[in-house]
């Protein structure tokens, strides 16, 4: 039997460096055939044209490369570019600037194999900051909506999934740059729950910088992130969830956090959210105690409020 092929998509904005680093990781895996779709975004570098020799050298039989080309900005619309070129059955989403191990796919794929009926394979994945110790980020392996509304635990590069499912629910929300991953895996999670987990090794390395695609402030990108937790809104409610109530509670929770967070950054942003989070509580005399002590202890640098919230806001 010809061995299921799997796309690759990996949208392409100024990584003429990166770049050689992240494909190497992709020509590197075990697991064959492999389709790999090379999206420049509209790059002012030699990207493009690093793409178009990246495929010169390395596609043959069993690893095809197609390259496009994305005018719109943002990785959203580059994503949704590469989407439209897959043909095959399933699919990965994946950054320029990070890399997999060797085995990555393989692994995906043996999942697939061995639980016919997934529709969603995830990882783990290890963190690689500028300075300091890589350390393997936090992982939940649930196929639950109130987890990755918490942890984003399909995160771009945590997982492969059915192609025909991405394209069902709507592909990538190309308005804004932050939390376009987070909003995908909701609606993904809210359409089905048949997840299998990979719970190790870590198959991903995610480079962290102050260029990356994954970023990690808060305050610059605050715009786009209450936009996510918005369509997220939306999402739910247009969903078949059996308790959106609770849904909706656990997002605003997650919004306030996002304003502790800011404030945390000394940015005058976290009040603002603050505000406007509480003044979408009107009614609800659990969120109107419970928010301002979320604010003030994530702004303070705790962690672990969502155990709380996860219990409380029933």
């Amino acid at each position: 039997m010809k061995p299921t092929s799997i796309a690759i998509v990996v949208p392409v904005y100024n990584r003429e460096k990166e770049l050689v680093r992240t494909f190497a990781s992709i020509v590197a895996q075990t697991y064959r055939p492999l389709h790999v779709v090379l999206v420049d975004n509209g790059s002012t570098d030699g990207s493009l044209a690093l793409c178009r020799e990246l495929k010169a050298r390395y596609e043959g039989d069993d690893l095809e490369v197609t390259v496009t080309q994305e005018a719109k900005r943002g990785p959203s619309a580059a994503r949704n570019r590469g989407l439209s070129c897959v043909q095959e059955e399933f699919v990965s989403f994946f950054d320029s600037d990070d890399t997999y191990l060797p085995e990555a796919i393989a692994r995906y794929m043996q999942a697939f194999d061995s639980h016919p009926q997934a529709d969603i394979v995830g990882c783990t994945v290890e963190m690689v900051p500028e300075e300091g110790r890589p350390y393997r980020a936090k992982a939940v392996f649930s196929n639950r909506v109130e987890p990755h509304l918490f942890h984003c635990t399909l995160g771009t590069q945590r997982y492969a999934v059915r192609t025909a499912l991405v394209r069902a629910v709507g592909g990538w929300r190309e308005e804004y740059m932050r939390w376009e991953d987070w909003e995908l895996g909701l609606r993904l999670l809210l359409a089905t729950d048949r997840v299998v987990w990979i719970e190790r090794p870590p198959l991903v390395h995610v480079y962290l910088h102050a260029d990356s695609i994954t970023g990690y402030r808060y305050a610059p990108n605050s715009d786009d992130i209450l936009q996510a937790i918005a369509h997220a809104h939306a999402d739910v409610e247009q969903s078949n969830h059996p308790d959106k109530r609770r849904l909706h509670r656990l997002l605003l929770y997650k919004q306030m956090v996002v304003a502790g967070l800011c404030r945390r950054e000394k940015s005058p942003r976290g009040p603002e959210i603050y505000h406007q989070t509480l003044d979408q509580v009107r009614g609800d005399s659990i969120l109107r105690w419970f928010l301002p002590l979320v604010y003030r202890y994530v702004s303070w640098g705790g962690r672990g409020s969502a155990i709380l919230a996860e219990r409380l806001l029933h």
